[in-house]
């Protein structure tokens, strides 16, 4: 009978190790799944300021142009 008794106990701790172990998964799954959304949620951001700088720099190309089209004209008044 002892020896029965220190094996339901062993069997006991095993089955509390492994149910620790499930729920642990369990958590790190939801936390790799939080993750995953934010992550995709940050690439994109990245593609919508990517695209936005794509804007800002062709308006900053036009003015540009416009700038020293502007300044060949004065030059030409000189």
């Amino acid at each position: 009978m002892d020896v029965l008794k220190q094996l339901e106990t062993k069997l006991q701790a095993l089955v509390q190790q492994r149910n620790l172990y499930r729920d642990e998964l369990a958590a790190l799954k939801a936390d790799m799944g939080t993750s995953d959304e934010e992550l995709r949620t940050l690439r994109r951001r990245v593609e919508d300021l990517q695209a936005e700088q794509a804007t800002w720099q062709k308006e900053r190309d036009g003015i540009r142009k416009q700038v020293e089209t502007i300044l060949q004209m004065v030059e030409g008044l000189e």
